[in-house]
């Protein structure tokens, strides 16, 4: 499905959204306060709900003042409309140990409605699912969970939480610029596996969004693998 928004545009209204948020606050902020972002410049209601949706990898919902939603209420489960411009979150993700996956999840649903200002195309009110890579998926699910709205979406979130001045900024911070070093496909030292987590506790997102952010951006340098097993590993002594 086409949805006449390109990469470029998402990088560009995200980003510019986000500086226009930010203004010129001093010092600049390390992390995005998307929660600020959605409530004061977005003007949308975010509401922690215990989510009851039969399938359990429903996480988030940007209500369009139609559509039911199931959630549990006094123990029993019971459909609510939300009123049009509302933000749900599954409340589990307000344990400590899922911030970063509450974060991604609270920008997935603002780039719903910005990306519904872009495309003529969108979707009406969606879900926010998690992938869990054990579980075993129909076609339709996959193609629901993959489909290309919602990847962009994925993208639009990406940007809203680590534009890419943050991101150049805090790189600068703790590699002075210098491009996380991967070797093969996905093979990182030790060193730089503490440096990018390092990076994704100040930007407040997880190990593996900020790593993909970086791939983005063009900010990952790929090397051969043969550097890696000789260098960091010391084996093969130049045999």
């Amino acid at each position: 499905m086409k949805t006449l928004v390109t990469n470029a545009e998402l990088e560009q209204v995200g980003e510019g959204l986000i500086r226009k948020y930010m203004g010129e606050k001093h010092p600049p902020p390390r992390c995005v306060d998307i929660e600020g972002f959605i409530s004061d410049y977005l003007r949308l209601s975010i509401v922690y709900a215990s989510i009851a949706e039969t399938d359990r990898d429903k996480i988030g919902f940007l209500s369009d003042g139609r559509y039911p939603l199931k959630v549990y209420e006094n123990g029993r489960t019971v459909e609510r409309v939300f009123p049009a411009g509302t933000v749900v979150i599954d409340r589990y993700l307000l344990r400590e140990d899922r911030s970063g996956q509450r974060r991604f999840t609270l920008a997935h649903e603002a780039a719903h409605l910005i990306f519904e200002r872009m495309s003529p195309l969108a979707p009406g009110p969606c879900f926010n699912r998690y992938f869990d890579a054990e579980q075993n998926y129909s076609i339709s699910e996959l193609r629901e969970r993959f489909n290309l709205c919602e990847t962009q979406t994925d993208r639009l979130a990406s940007v809203l939480l680590m534009p890419r001045f943050l991101t150049e900024r805090t790189l600068a911070e703790h590699t002075d610029g210098r491009p996380i070093p991967v070797y093969g496909s996905g093979v990182i030292t030790s060193r730089d596996k503490v440096t990018v987590q390092t990076m994704a506790n100040a930007m407040g997102v997880s190990f593996s969004a900020l790593l993909n952010r970086l791939r983005e951006l063009g900010r990952l340098d790929y090397r051969n693998i043969s550097e890696y097993i000789e260098s960091e590993m010391c084996f093969g002594g130049g045999l």
